[in-house]
């Protein structure tokens, strides 16, 4: 898994030290802190894409905050369903034999 620190995201993403920071203190986003290094992974960088681009539209940290909640809900909710919907099919597969 790939991982970045807040130098890096800075530059890639073109947001400030004090955004990132604002987006941890929410905790929207939530950094791997190793001895004196904190990391971010995908998955923050992600985040933090979406962030910068809904305050980029003037929503303010507690949309965002809002906005990703709803977002990662959705996610979740998918997996939930596709997970299902897997567990059918291979039941259907395994125990209903076609007509002949």
């Amino acid at each position: 898994m790939k991982r970045y620190s807040l130098k890096a995201l800075v530059e890639i993403l073109e947001v400030t030290p004090s955004f990132v920071k604002r987006l941890e203190e929410a905790e929207i986003i939530l950094p791997t802190v190793e001895g004196d290094e904190t990391f971010y992974t995908e998955r923050d960088v992600r985040k933090l894409l979406l962030a910068k681009d809904l305050k980029e539209m003037g929503v303010n940290l507690a949309g965002i905050e809002v906005i990703l909640d709803m977002s990662d809900r959705m996610l979740t909710i998918r997996k939930e369903a596709n997970e299902t919907l897997h567990r059918l099919l291979k039941y259907i597969s395994e125990n209903i034999s076609p007509r002949g």
